[in-house]
């Protein structure tokens, strides 16, 4: 049993999402989608998944046309799709979130206990391997434990066909490798996987087949073991493999003066008793799950969780606390999650852009808005990030995963030129695919070439690795000592994770 996508068209204002795409996915199957952000990935599954109506072509499961003009019609025909950004209610435990809209009932009353015991047994039916706390609040649960708890929700009913867009984007390694089991092993109980990941290996150890797109266009469907990274990359952006790598990072010979130090930093179970950013230096921050190097660089802008310590920039004791006066202090943040917590889905790409610094764009101080203003810096970021769109007005929610990053990030350029010494960057490219994550790289480096001093918290080593002049590695809370860039390796950043020592 297969579903089949036939010339499906998907007009937006302004642009043509889709061209005539066909493409078929078997129940049988874990189907690879790859493609840069803008090829249409997201627009497909959206269209496959109910939350969109393509302007024309048809979905037929089996030879049968079907319609699917919501989610829920979707999941009648037996396809979910657990989405990029997350769909759980973080004030809800996990077993509330799995059976969401389908709460087991006695006399019309909510039974918690039954609600407990069906989310546990579909847990243990689906990943009997996992142990998850489903009785807690979901924002008090690991990633990882979130990603599980999604795709459960997902294959609560009779689902045959199961949507995974970047379901890994935010793990660490070892709950990479568990969800790649958990993968690999639906097709064998009847469920096909339709992947999205802009980590080709990934796709290319998990999938059977993979189905490229470019510009909105079907370009190729190949077996994955077939396909080399490379024939992929030039497939996916039209130049040779050779030429799409990530770029190597450039050592600064001379770091300039201290922008940010702080001393016995304590937050939220963090502990660094030394740490300094330096003008134009690119540090990196790497850890297991939960080591406390994500915790660190929120806390230094947020202070959250804070404790004790003494921050100064430049030579300032920093002495008001908050995201406001980090912001005075030329501190500015790019964090993860970025639908969470640095965009707004319902907003235009233009009010999303003036979110930090409406300011720029008054006629007189403390006077009314210039659209004409506005709308002119809006421009000048468009330009500056690259951002794909058909205009300003659009809706951050309907932009791939890579042009709401480089939103999140043009935030805090607009109307802001040099006014940050020091940007921090938590999961930089997180659901970002390898075109864009070149792009934002190219921004990260800019930004340091210019003076500013660059934290960048990151799960993807490799990343890690091309971006970074000097890494710090956190084990259970604690800060270890630097690695320099002549002892990059990717068993050395693991040792240093693991809390091993070189000699």
């Amino acid at each position: 049993m297969r579903v089949q996508l036939e010339n499906l068209v998907m007009d937006f204002p302004g642009s043509r999402a889709l061209d005539h795409v066909s493409a078929d996915f078997g129940f049988d199957e874990v189907h690879g989608l790859i493609g840069e952000n803008g090829a249409g990935k997201s627009t497909l599954v959206n269209i496959l998944g109910g939350s969109l109506a393509p302007t024309a072509g048809t979905v037929s499961i089996g030879g049968k046309p079907v319609t699917c003009r919501t989610p829920r019609d979707a999941l009648e025909q037996g396809i979910a799709h657990v989405s990029q950004e997350g769909s759980l209610v973080p004030g809800l435990t996990g077993a509330e979130n799995i059976l969401l809209g389908e709460e087991p009932r006695r006399a019309g009353v909510i039974s918690r206990r039954d609600l407990m015991a069906r989310a546990q047994a579909l847990l243990t039916e689906w990943f009997p391997q996992v142990r998850i706390a489903l009785d807690r609040p979901v924002e008090d649960l690991d990633i990882a434990d979130r990603k599980v708890i999604e795709i459960v929700r997902g294959l609560r009913g009779d689902i045959r066909l199961l949507i995974l867009d970047e379901p890994t984007a935010t793990l660490q390694s070892r709950e990479k490798a568990q969800l790649w089991d958990i993968i690999r092993s639906l097709p064998g109980r009847g469920v096909g996987v339709v992947l999205i990941s802009h980590f080709l290996s990934e796709i290319r150890a998990l999938s059977d087949r993979i189905t490229v797109l470019r510009d909105g266009v079907h370009v190729a469907t190949l077996p994955a073991d077939s396909a080399t990274e490379g024939a992929l990359v030039d497939l996916m952006l039209r130049r040779t493999g050779s030429g799409a790598g990530l770029g190597m990072r450039r050592d600064i010979p001379h770091p300039g003066a201290p922008v940010l130090s702080v001393r016995d930093w304590q937050a939220g179970g963090v502990q660094v008793p030394d740490f300094t950013l330096r003008a134009g230096e690119i540090v990196g921050l790497i850890g297991l799950t939960g080591a406390g190097h994500f915790g660190f660089a929120r806390s230094l802008y947020t202070q959250a969780g804070l404790v004790g310590g003494r921050m100064q920039v430049g030579a300032t004791d920093v002495t008001d606390r908050g995201p406001r006066a980090m912001q005075r202090h030329g501190i500015g943040f790019v964090p993860d999650n970025r639908m969470t917590y640095a965009l707004s889905g319902e907003g235009s790409i233009v009010e999303n852009l003036s979110m930090v610094h409406p300011e720029c764009a008054k006629i007189l101080p403390g006077g009314i808005l210039s659209r004409r203003r506005e709308t002119q810096e809006g421009a000048r970021i468009f330009d500056l990030l690259g951002i794909r769109a058909s205009g300003q007005g659009q809706q951050v929610k309907t932009l791939s995963g890579g042009n709401k990053q480089k939103v999140s990030l043009g935030k805090w350029l607009y109307g802001a030129a040099g006014r940050y010494r020091a940007m921090i960057f938590v999961e930089p490219t997180e659901g970002v695919d390898i075109g864009a994550k070149q792009e934002i790289y190219g921004h990260i480096r800019k930004l340091a070439a210019e003076g500013a001093g660059i934290i960048v918290a990151s799960s993807d080593l490799l990343e890690i690795e091309h971006l970074a002049h000097r890494v710090v590695p956190f084990v259970a809370g604690q800060a270890g000592n630097d690695i320099a860039a002549a002892e990059f390796s990717e068993a050395r950043f693991i040792a240093a994770m693991a809390g091993e020592t070189t000699q």
